[in-house]
């Protein structure tokens, strides 16, 4: 993958990596979720129903650090975060990371449904930190359609934040450190004959140019839009073959050919469209059977990273509903020429070895997915998400890389007590 995007799905979130150059006088920037700067991805977890010290509803994110395996929890009331007063429900349903003050320490933006704007947690070598900023959007009436992206589409060195809210955008750069870390460059209203609902923002550079564009998709409807990168930012919307309706959406280079991707799921059907200098090809649907059963029924999130380093990334699919009982399975398919193959893919359910875990209706095996590199040693983990198991409580698995396969040998598993947190359905999202 080259420059890529930081996206923000409904049901989960793909891997990714914005790789940003650093001025000469600065500390190298953080790769993103590498929040303590030891060169490990941490994992970032939200159970829409997961309780710490507040009522259910009000939101958290978790955190599983990959070196030390230490966890941490950040809610709306966390030192530094509670002096923000803008505050909803739903707080950490949507995250991005990008390192926004290149102090080799990256920083986590959050924001939720009820939320007035978007608030930057800053990373330091311990973590996540008590340092916080606060950039305002606009107050909504809980609207699902709250997403974060992060992009440089200007190639100036410095992380660019996309926040969306119903049908509106807003560009934040030079994020930098202090009380008021930002500039706003835009905040624009949609306008046009089909107003999505909600837009759902994709960042990667699907031109080919050596710069950040940014995908804005609907998550009903059939609105989609293309801004490309420039030396002075984003350019002016324009039109691109139809996205819609997106439920969750990973960026990738699958065909190998330098650039981007855009791969899509809406429940039922995962597409993916090539890039092009253009912008994107028409929508290619991952079709064809993998043990017997149909690749894209019920599928509900999808996750991104060149797992057998050949050049091409590959593609992690849930499938929640699928497998013995119901109870839900991943699988692994691989980059290819032409986009995806089914060819050497692999499945996963909570009957494979490694996983001690029985399946089990509702369990939700697969609900959320994503590709990371944990240990630090650039193979890429399988994180998987059951927020069904455990009657509801939900579980949360990390499989392994050996050789240029995943494998259940060795599988860790984390529930909600390991975090200190009680409630319900722990794995829900596994956020970018």
């Amino acid at each position: 993958m080259k420059l890529t995007s930081v996206l923000l799905p409904v049901a989960a979130l793909a891997a990714t990596t914005l790789a940003l150059p650093a001025p000469a006088s600065a500390k190298a920037p953080a790769r993103p979720h590498d929040f303590n700067g030891d060169g490990r991805t941490d994992l970032v977890v939200n159970g829409p129903t997961s309780v710490k010290r507040g009522a259910v509803g009000e939101g958290l994110v978790a955190i599983l650090y990959g070196k030390t395996g230490r966890k941490q929890v950040i809610t709306r009331d966390s030192a530094g975060v509670s002096s923000v007063a803008e505050h909803g429900d739903g707080f950490g349903f949507s995250t991005a990371s990008a390192d926004f003050d290149r102090d080799g320490y990256a920083d986590l933006a959050i924001t939720g449904p009820d939320e007035d704007g978007v608030t930057i947690v800053y990373g330091s070598k311990k973590g996540l930190s008590a340092r916080a900023a606060f950039l305002r959007t606009e107050t909504t009436a809980f609207a699902w359609g709250n997403r974060l992206a992060v992009g440089d589409f200007d190639r100036d060195g410095r992380a660019d934040l996309v926040a969306t809210v119903r049908n509106r955008y807003w560009i934040f750069s030079k994020i930098d450190k202090g009380k008021k870390p930002t500039s706003r460059t835009g905040s624009v209203i949609v306008d046009d004959e089909f107003i999505p609902d909600e837009l759902v923002p994709a960042v990667g550079d699907f031109t080919g140019d050596g710069r950040n564009d940014l995908i804005l998709g609907a998550g009903k409807g059939t609105f989609s839009r293309l801004l490309k990168g420039s030396a002075s930012g984003l350019s002016a919307p324009v039109s691109v073959p139809w996205l819609g309706p997106i439920e969750t959406a990973a960026v990738g280079d699958f065909n190998g050919d330098g650039r981007d991707d855009l791969a899509t799921a809406n429940g039922n059907d995962v597409s993916v469209r090539l890039g092009r200098s253009s912008g994107l090809t028409k929508p290619r649907s991952v079709a064809g059977s993998v043990s017997g059963a149909p690749i894209t029924s019920t599928s509900n999130s999808i996750a991104v990273a060149d797992v057998d380093r050949d050049g091409k990334d590959d593609l992690a699919i849930g499938a929640p509903y699928r497998g013995a009982a119901g109870a839900g399975r991943v699988v692994l398919l691989h980059g290819h020429k032409s986009g995806v193959t089914t060819k050497r893919a692999q499945v996963f359910s909570q009957k494979n070895k490694g996983l001690k875990a029985g399946p089990e209706r509702g369990d939700k095996f697969g609900w959320s997915v994503r590709l990371l590199d944990l240990t630090g040693d650039r193979r890429p983990e399988l994180a998987i998400g059951s927020p069904g198991e455990d009657r509801r409580s939900g579980r949360l698995y990390v499989l392994a890389r050996q050789g240029g396969k995943i494998t259940t040998r060795g599988a860790r598993t984390y529930g909600p007590r390991d975090f200190g947190l009680s409630g319900s359905q722990f794995g829900f999202r596994l956020l970018p």
